[in-house]
């Protein structure tokens, strides 16, 4: 588990794109927590963001490949179960 310190915004740095706060790799979970409050009516707008914002680290990370994992897909709304 990362450690937690208080105080400080669950942001990247860049060009590592690191939580400023923990050094988890950004978005860590309190980020995530954060985000997801903050669009919580909006889920569109915050796919929209990590996409840019995704975006905006390509030139930094290039060579991972996980990064649409990272920045995106953690945040699609959950599936719908469909009984039969």
């Amino acid at each position: 588990m990362t450690p937690y310190r208080p105080g400080r915004d669950h942001v990247a740095a860049r060009p590592s794109w690191r939580c400023r706060a923990c050094s988890a790799p950004w978005p860590c979970q309190p980020a995530k927590l954060h985000l997801l409050d903050l669009y919580a009516d909006d889920r569109l707008g915050l796919m929209v963001d990590l996409g840019v914002t995704m975006a905006a680290a390509l030139p930094d990370l290039p060579r991972d490949e996980n990064l649409l994992n990272r920045f995106v897909r953690w945040a699609r709304p959950p599936r719908r179960r469909v009984d039969s």
